[in-house]
């Protein structure tokens, strides 16, 4: 059950790897994980926390009309909206984590090779991002 939140943890590991390699060809695979870390984060979060949470099968299920990224986003930019009575930090929390998943699919896809700065600035972006998760949604696990 806790897979997915491992999973992350070792997503942000292999990023601070990579970086940690001090050669900018492994730079841009960096933010590859250092997004995942994140996404797998937000995924665990739904399945494991807050009064209805939504199992890994309902995730996939119910993103299949928009996309699994956008749905989990969407999702988690509710229940903090919902958790904090507020729509300011929910709605920053899911601009900030579309703007890493920007990065993402650069790295991945384009022929750009991303700097040693903006890595360890996305791999901090990904740090903030759990960082809050555990703030906003994780502290009111159920017990």
């Amino acid at each position: 059950i806790m897979y997915m939140k491992t999973k992350a943890i070792y997503n942000l590991e292999a990023a601070s790897a990579l970086i940690d390699k001090q050669d900018e060809r492994y730079y841009t695979a960096s933010i590859h994980h250092a997004y995942y870390a994140v996404f797998q984060y937000m995924k665990y979060v739904l399945a494991n926390t807050g009064t209805s949470p939504l199992s890994y099968k309902e995730q996939d299920e119910k993103a299949r009309s928009k996309g699994s990224h956008q749905y989990v986003i969407e999702q988690i930019v509710l229940r903090i909206a919902l958790q904090m009575g507020t729509y300011k930090k929910a709605r920053k929390f899911g601009q900030v984590v579309r703007e890493l998943k920007g990065e993402r699919v650069e790295a991945d896809y384009s022929t750009r090779l991303f700097t040693l700065e903006e890595c360890l600035a996305c791999k901090q972006q990904a740090e903030e991002l759990i960082a809050k998760l555990v703030i906003y949604l994780e502290t009111y696990e159920r017990s």
